[in-house]
C-alpha cells in the first residue's frame, strides 16, 4: 500500500508574527528509549503540530518516506495514540466533502482544511489535509499514532511539490530555507524546520541526491550507498550498484541476503545466532552482545548503534527465552531500493533534507549527532564527491538567533477544569527558557503559556511484556476517568 497526507492550523494571532519574515522553528519529537521487537508497540517518532482555531496539538507521526498529512479525529473508530483533532472545536474548520483518494478499508478518512501550524512560528492557512476517520487497520495500528507528517516532498509531478506544506512554507517565504534537519536519537530528538542548527550535528554534512523516484520502485526517497560493513570492517556481499531509503516507521534495517551477513563470523562476530519465524535473536542472558553493522554513504562508514537500536530489549515477545531480538531483516523481493534503512539508522546519524523546488532536486545530508559515543577519526571523515549542484542547491543561510514557540492555550486546555492549572504542577511547553509572551485569548483574557503536567502516581505497575523492567510509576493515571460496573446479582 503506498503512503498517503494530513495537516491543520492555528489561530490568527500566531500568524501575525511570522507572516512577514523568513523564519525557522525547532520542535521536539517524541522518541522511545528503546526500540523494541513486538507487533503492537508504537516504535515511531511525534512532533507536536497545531490545527485549527483555537490551535489542538495533535502529535503526527513522522514518516520520511510519505508526503500526505493527516489527523486523527476525535471520534475515529480504533484509532491509536493519544491526541486527535475535535473537529466542533475549530471556528476555522472546513470539509472539502470529499472521500480521501488512498482510504482502504479500516483506515480512511475524508479530505478537509483548516489552519495548521509547527510552534505558532510557521503557519500555513486553509490547509488541506486528512481527517482520518476509520483506523482499526491492524498493521496501522502500531506505526502510525495520532496523525501523519509526510516529511517527503515528491517531485514526480507538477502538482506535489508545490502541494506539500514544507513547500507552501518556502513559497510564502516563511521558511529560511528550503530544509529540515531531524535527530531521531533519544538524547536530543527535534525536528528543525528552514534551518539547520549547526548545535545538532558533528563534523560536516555528507549530501548527497536523492534519485528520481520510480514507481516502480518500493520507496521514493532512494539514493546511491556504498554497501554495509560487518564486524571486520568490510563490505558484507550483497550485490551491486546498491541503493536505499529512508523509513522512520520501520524498527528494522533490510538487507537483500542476511545469511551472508549471519554465516560469516567475520560480518557478525562471535555470536551464536537464532533465526526463529524470520527474526534473528542474539544471546544475551549472560553478557550484553554486540551488533556490528555500519552504513556506507559516499565514502563514510556510520556505525549503527547497537543498544537499545539493532540489540531490542529482553521481553515475553522475544523469539527464544534467554536471547534477545535483533532489527535485521532479509528483504523479500528484488525492486528497489537493495537496502531499508530504518530507525535503528535514523537514531545513530543526523539527519538534513533539502527538499526539492525549482531547479534543484532533493537532497539528504549526513552527519553525526552532537553528543553521540563517535570518535575524531569517525567524525572527521571526507565524503568521496560533492552533489553536481551543490553550489546551486546547497548553500544554506545560517540561523543567527532560535525563535521561541509561541503557544496560546489550546482548545483542548480550554476543556479542563481550572485546577489543572496549580502553577505547581506547570512546565513550559517546550525545554528552551520559559518564554514571557502571554497569549490572548477572544475575550482578551491573558494567560502564562505553560502547559499543565500530570501529576506521577502514587501506586507502581509492571509493564506488559517486559518484566525485567519492575514496577514503574505512571504519569496522569489518576487523571483517567473512572470505569462504572452495572452488575445485576442473580441469585
Amino acid at each position: 500500500m503506498s503512503r498517503f497526507c494530513v495537516v491543520c492550523l492555528f489561530g490568527l494571532s500566531a500568524l501575525s508574527l511570522s507572516a512577514n519574515a523568513s523564519t525557522w522553528a525547532t520542535l521536539p519529537m517524541r522518541v522511545l528509549r528503546s526500540l523494541v521487537e513486538a507487533d503492537a508497540v508504537f516504535n515511531g517518532a511525534t512532533v507536536p503540530t497545531y490545527f485549527g482555531t483555537p490551535p489542538q496539538e495533535v502529535n503526527l507521526t513522522v514518516d520520511l518516506a510519505a508526503d500526505w498529512l493527516a489527523a486523527y479525529a476525535y471520534d475515529c473508530i480504533l484509532c491509536s495514540g493519544g491526541t486527535s483533532f475535535n473537529v466542533p472545536l475549530s471556528s476555522s474548520f472546513q470539509s472539502l466533502n470529499s472521500t480521501w483518494v488512498n482510504s482502504i478499508p479500516g483506515f480512511s478518512g475524508t479530505d478537509v482544511m483548516d489552519w495548521v501550524s509547527f510552534g505558532g512560528i510557521l503557519n500555513a492557512s486553509d490547509r488541506q489535509f486528512v481527517l482520518i476517520e476509520s483506523g482499526a487497520n491492524y498493521n496501522l495500528q502500531s506505526t502510525i499514532q495520532n496523525g501523519h507528517l509526510g516529511a517527503f516532498v515528491n517531485p514526480s509531478n507538477d502538482t506535489s511539490p508545490s502541494a506539500h506544506i514544507f513547500s507552501q512554507l518556502y513559497q510564502s517565504g516563511q521558511l529560511l530555507n528550503p530544509v529540515i534537519g531531524f535527530r531521531f536519537d533519544p538524547s536530543n530528538p527535534k525536528i528543525t524546520i528552514g534551518a539547520l542548527d549547526p548545535a545538532d550535528y558533528d563534523g560536516n554534512l555528507n549530501w548527497v541526491e536523492i534519485n528520481a523516484p520510480n514507481a516502480s520502485f518500493d520507496s521514493l526517497n532512494t539514493f546511491s550507498i556504498d554497501g554495509l560493513k560487518g564486524y571486520n570492517g568490510s563490505f558484507i556481499p550483497v550485490g551491486n550498484s546498491l541503493t536505499a531509503n529512508l523509513d522512520s516507521l520501520a524498527n528494522t534495517i533490510t538487507i537483500p541476503n542476511i545469511s551472508a551477513y549471519i554465516s560469516s563470523p567475520g560480518f557478525m562476530g562471535p555470536i551464536n545466532p537464532v533465526n526463529s519465524n524470520g527474526i534473528l535473536a542474539y544471546p544475551c542472558n549472560v553478557t550484553t552482545p554486540y551488533v556490528a553493522l555500519s552504513a556506507t554513504i559516499n565514502g563514510v562508514d556510520y556505525q549503527i548503534d547497537s543498544a537499545g537500536n539493532l540489540l531490542r530489549p529482553y521481553t515475553t515477545f522475544s523469539p527464544a527465552e534467554g536471547y534477545c531480538s535483533v532489527g535485521i531483516v532479509n528483504k523479500l523481493d528484488t525492486l528497489p531500493p537493495s537496502v531499508s534503512l530504518g530507525l535503528p539508522f535514523l537514531r545513530s546519524i543526523y539527519l538534513a533534507y533539502r527538499f526539492p523546488t525549482d531547479g534543484c532536486p532533493g537532497h539528504y545530508g549526513f552527519a553525526f549527532p552532537a553528543g553521540a559515543n563517535r570518535t575524531g577519526s569517525q567524525i572527521s571523515q571526507t565524503p568521496t564527491s560533492t552533489p553536481t549542484k551543490s553550489a546551486q542547491c546547497l548553500v544554506l543561510t545560517s540561523p543567527t538567533s532560535t525563535p521561541l514557540p509561541f503557544a496560546e492555550m489550546t482548545a483542548q486546555q480550554q476543556l479542563l477544569p481550572s485546577d489543572k492549572y496549580n502553577m505547581d504542577f506547570m512546565a513550559p511547553v517546550s525545554t528552551a527558557p520559559a518564554p514571557t509572551l502571554t497569549a490572548s485569548l477572544s475575550n482578551s483574557t491573558a494567560i502564562p503559556i505553560f502547559a499543565p503536567q500530570p501529576a506521577q502516581s502514587p501506586g507502581a505497575y509492571s509493564v506488559f511484556g517486559m518484566p525485567q523492567q519492575g514496577l514503574v510509576t505512571l504519569f496522569g493515571v489518576d487523571d483517567l476517568p473512572q470505569m462504572v460496573w452495572n452488575t445485576t446479582e442473580v441469585s
